[in-house]
């Protein structure tokens, strides 16, 4: 799963916050040994599952995908708090179409605390779903 167009999307929908860092990781230790200081986020690819339609001709399916947008937050930080950067989150990507020629509105689909292991730093994720048809060319 490309995760890019999600990062670009959250940079420019989050750009007024001072956040250090939004970029795409390949994992959660990724994330965790990768960040340097918070707030940051990253976005991280959990899982895609097809579900074949009835077709005449072409194999076409539904892709559904989940990824997560991973938030470290100072817990000692009050100016971004952790609910108004979720919520912000949210507003950037419930909704909106990653694909607008096979794709669907983006879904918020749950969220739980990752990590907060006592050196200051919360890490909380948000799953979302996005869902795009493919169609093959055989």
């Amino acid at each position: 799963m490309d995760v890019q167009p999600i990062v670009d999307r959250l940079i420019e929908k989050l750009a007024g916050l001072q956040l250090r860092e939004i970029a795409a990781a390949g994992g959660l230790d990724d994330a965790m040994r990768g960040n340097k200081a918070a707030p940051a986020l990253y976005v991280i690819p959990l899982g895609e599952r097809a579900i074949n339609t009835d077709h005449t001709g072409p194999v076409d399916w539904l892709e559904r995908s989940l990824f997560g947008v991973v938030v470290v937050v100072e817990a000692r930080d009050m100016a971004l708090n952790l609910a108004q950067l979720r919520r912000r989150i949210k507003l950037a990507l419930v909704g909106w179409v990653v694909d607008n020629t096979t794709g669907e509105p983006v879904l918020f689909q749950g969220g739980e605390l990752v990590d907060f292991p006592g050196d200051g730093q919360l890490w909380w994720s948000d799953e979302f779903l996005m869902t795009s048809y493919f169609r093959s060319e055989e």
